[in-house]
């Protein structure tokens, strides 16, 4: 019997199973809704024919989708039509798989449930390390979640309430527009502001640091041209209203350093947030995610005001792939426990 996970997203579909392979496939599901089953058939093409699935998603969210009670009917649906042969089931917010049918009838425990199996299974997998919090930085948002004895404190919340208790960032090293991370840049002795344009993103900013490959958030680009260091740097001159002519590139470098330092302030303020709501949580941390070079940066600068203990950071994996997919990971360990005990 052979298992798989897919963590469907507004903007990519990660799949994994449980022998070590993982794979990303961009799909902005607000642009075609309509072509996601076949999308999900071209995914699983090559599963083996004895391959059970488990599902989580966060693409309910997504503008297309009148409502996300709407959005979790038209994926899960999606899923059913084009992988029943796989017998989908799909992950809550409870710890627990389902139906297609309970996942839409209870579909605020089915939307955005990727975070609780991440930490879920984080915490699980090791007798000796459940409890911490999970540090996971993607393209588009970031999770925060505590844990203790393999379950994260806190279950049952949407998106809303994660906001606002800090356990979830809506920014991330990809797609996430500079200007939702920036105001203000020091150049030329001057506070020049910001030009509120997505003109480019974060990814062109690590791009331009040379702190991520040109492959990654290679799609849909701010301007729509390839994803070079040479044109990333082109985007960056824009958030001032200049171009790559007018800036020298120690300058371009200047104004991706302040946002990098920006984006880690940020990043640092919530997961400060987070441990002080937590005092009882240990201060052991698994990392992961597209963004994980960045982590340790964060949970330093999180932690330097503070008398708090050296931290324990744990990080998932070197491997991109595997690092972005353990969502869909931890839902085909779920898939696979749940035949164990059956």
């Amino acid at each position: 019997m052979h298992y798989f996970g897919l963590d469907i997203g507004g903007a990519n579909i990660k799949w994994s199973d449980l022998d070590g392979n993982a794979s990303e496939v961009p799909f902005a599901i607000w642009q075609t809704p309509e072509r996601l089953p076949k999308v999900l058939a071209t995914i699983t093409a090559n599963f083996p024919s004895d391959a059970k699935v488990g599902v989580t998603m966060t693409a309910e969210l997504a503008d297309c989708f009148e409502t996300k009670r709407d959005g979790v009917k038209f994926v899960v649906d999606s899923v059913v039509a084009s992988l029943s042969q796989f017998y989908p089931l799909f992950y809550q917010t409870t710890g627990n798989l389902c139906t297609g049918s309970e996942a839409i009838d209870n579909w605020e425990q089915t939307a955005a449930a990727n975070w609780h199996a991440t930490s879920s299974y984080l915490f699980s997998i090791d007798p000796l390390i459940d409890s911490g919090f999970v540090l996971d930085i993607g393209s588009t948002t970031t999770d925060i979640i505590p844990v203790a004895h393999g379950a994260p404190v806190t279950s049952h919340q949407n998106d809303l309430e994660r906001l606002s208790n800090g356990q979830l960032v809506y920014a991330g090293v990809g797609r996430t527009p500079v200007f939702g991370i920036s105001t203000e840049f020091q150049l030329r002795d001057s506070l020049v502001t910001i030009a509120r344009e997505n003109f480019a993103t974060m990814a062109d900013i690590f791009r331009a640091l040379n702190e991520t490959t040109e492959e990654l958030d290679s799609n849909d680009t701010a301007d729509g041209r390839p994803a070079s260091r040479h044109y990333s740097c082109k985007r960056i001159a824009r958030l001032v209203c200049a171009d790559s002519e007018e800036l020298e590139i120690e300058e371009i470098e200047s104004i991706s350093l302040q946002v990098k330092a920006d984006f880690i302030s940020l990043l640092a303020r919530q997961l400060t947030k987070v441990i002080k709501l937590h005092p009882e949580v240990p201060q052991t941390f698994q990392t992961l995610g597209r963004g994980s070079f960045i982590t340790d940066a964060i949970i330093h600068k999180s932690l330097s005001e503070s008398a708090s203990s050296v931290p324990t950071i744990l990080p998932y994996s070197d491997n991109i792939a595997l690092n972005q997919s353990v969502p869909a990971l931890a839902v085909a360990h779920f898939r696979a426990q749940l035949d164990l005990r059956n």
